[in-house]
């Protein structure tokens, strides 16, 4: 009887542990699926977006191609920066750092090179258009100010600014 006991103690124990070891395996793979999801759109995560456009067409290399949105930064002042941290989504005027406004962050999607940030009122579509983090930006749902946070089609990294050849406004007094 004792030996019967001690046996099935012995079964029972080795049953538990081969579920927990399928529990942890389960678990282990659900954190590799998030950390590699925190790695693709944690570039986007990382700093302020800027408004970008296209300045020459038939270039091949992103830093030619793409230059500073000059009309909302450097004339009408009507374009949005970006900022969003994983909460929040934030606009704010190009010209103003101050005037601003936020979104909450309901649920962030990822499919092939498209992360779509959720809100309550729209979703944020940043397409990769290069490995260099370069984003173009589609917005739908609700309608956002355009006098002041309007979007701009193309994003990318403030501090990747300066590596592209038109990085500024240069001596434009408008």
């Amino acid at each position: 009887m004792k030996k019967v006991m001690l046996l099935l103690g012995l079964v029972i124990s080795i049953a538990s542990c081969k579920g927990n070891k399928e529990q942890e395996v389960t678990i282990l793979k659900e954190e590799a699926v998030k950390l590699q999801t925190s790695k693709r759109i944690e570039q986007l995560y990382s700093e302020m977006l800027v408004p970008m456009e296209v300045v020459n067409a038939e270039a091949d290399v992103v830093t030619k191609k793409y230059g500073l949105e000059f009309g909302g930064n450097c004339y009408a002042c009507d374009v949005a920066q970006l900022i969003v941290d994983g909460e929040m989504i934030n606009l704010l005027n190009a010209c103003d750092m101050q005037t601003q406004i936020s979104f909450k962050i309901t649920k962030v999607e990822e499919k092939d090179k498209i992360i779509e940030v959720h809100t309550p009122f729209n979703v944020f579509s940043f397409e990769r258009v290069d490995d260099y983090p370069m984003f173009r930006l589609q917005v739908s749902g609700q309608g956002i100010d355009q006098t002041l946070y309007r979007p701009a089609i193309y994003y990318t990294l403030k501090s990747r600014l300066d590596t592209f050849e038109v990085h500024d406004c240069g001596d434009f007094e408008g």
